[in-house]
């Protein structure tokens, strides 16, 4: 079996490139229908109507309707936007104010629960995707955090992966909760969290 699998990703690798134009027009159609018609109605042959292509073509893109919905949902960000700066408040800052940003979309909003009721039924998957998706960000945060460590701006050893899933978590709690989350709110989680990362 994982033979079979192997070989077939190899064929896959050694024909055409994939059309990006094809691969936005499933992404863009996806977070339509997530707006329209919500997660569980949502279906790979809707998908591929609504973006102009052939479901065999969105299937080799995206085996299952978790993983198109995941890179739907949460594209990668490119490093440069990444708000990393000298300052640790203002870098925490930053990464709320974007993960406020992300789960008040009303696509990712859509697709949580979908995605929280299906994923542990995919050991592993989440994981996967979260380092295809995210790698490069969980490896600029981890430098960002080791060098203020080694300057003395923060403490050592901390854990970009656990940084960013406490981040995460928090903004996706308080959004649950209907919380206000204003400026106020902002301040006081990035004052928690910065006082965590004190050396």
């Amino acid at each position: 079996m994982e033979s079979t699998r192997k070989s077939s990703e190899t064929r896959r690798s050694l024909g055409r490139p994939r059309d990006s134009r094809i691969d936005n027009a499933v992404l863009r159609a996806t977070v339509e229908l997530l707006d329209e018609i919500g997660y569980a109605r949502l279906t790979i042959p809707l998908v591929a109507a609504r973006a102009g292509a052939t479901p065999p073509a969105v299937y080799r893109r995206f085996p299952t309707k978790l993983e198109l919905v995941y890179e739907a949902v949460f594209p990668t960000p490119p490093g440069a936007e990444l708000p990393l700066t000298g300052d640790v408040a203002e870098a925490i800052r930053g990464l709320l104010l974007a993960s406020v940003e992300l789960f008040s979309s009303p696509a990712v909003h859509t697709a949580m629960a979908g995605l929280m009721a299906e994923l542990p039924a995919e050991p592993g998957l989440s994981a996967r995707l979260l380092g295809r998706l995210q790698g490069s960000t969980y490896v600029r945060l981890q430098q960002f955090l080791d060098q203020a460590a080694a300057d003395g701006r923060a403490a050592s050893g901390i854990d970009a992966r656990i940084l960013l899933d406490t981040i995460g978590g928090t903004v996706m709690m308080a959004l649950a909760n209907e919380r206000q989350l204003d400026q106020r709110w902002v301040e006081q989680t990035t004052s928690l969290i910065v006082d965590g990362l004190a050396r």
